[in-house]
């Protein structure tokens, strides 16, 4: 791969500041050389039953899942979750996601940088 490009398995595991249970979180594009100064993206891998909680916070976020079945609870709708499927939580909206399927569940969801300092405040 080049300084240009590359592939999400090669990305690292962010250990610190993730707070998902039996879940993975990679940065793809962020701030400190990762390509994004104004946002984050970040893929998580959740494995299955694996849910985040239920929280809100002021900054809006963008949502993409990309592999795996599940929910996305939004205010009180529960969206499933497939390929493809895509959420946009404004900012304060209360909100949770989580792994119904057998295998793993992987979503890119986007928060600008003081989103992603705790994933509990920030998903």
């Amino acid at each position: 791969m080049s300084e240009y490009s590359g592939n999400i398995r090669d990305l690292p595991v962010v250990t610190g500041g993730h707070f998902i249970e039996n879940s993975t979180k990679k940065i793809v594009f962020g701030p400190d050389g990762r390509f994004w100064d104004d946002y984050v993206m970040r893929l998580f891998t959740l494995e299955p039953e694996a849910e985040s909680s239920i929280h809100s916070h002021p900054w809006p976020h963008w949502f993409l899942c990309i592999q795996g079945e599940g929910y996305f609870l939004i205010d009180k709708e529960r969206v499933p979750l497939e390929f493809g499927t895509w959420v946009h939580v404004p900012g304060g909206v209360r909100h949770n996601f989580g792994n119904t399927g057998k295998g793993q569940l992987m979503a890119l969801c986007i928060v600008p940088p003081e989103g992603d300092v705790n994933p509990l405040n920030g998903c």
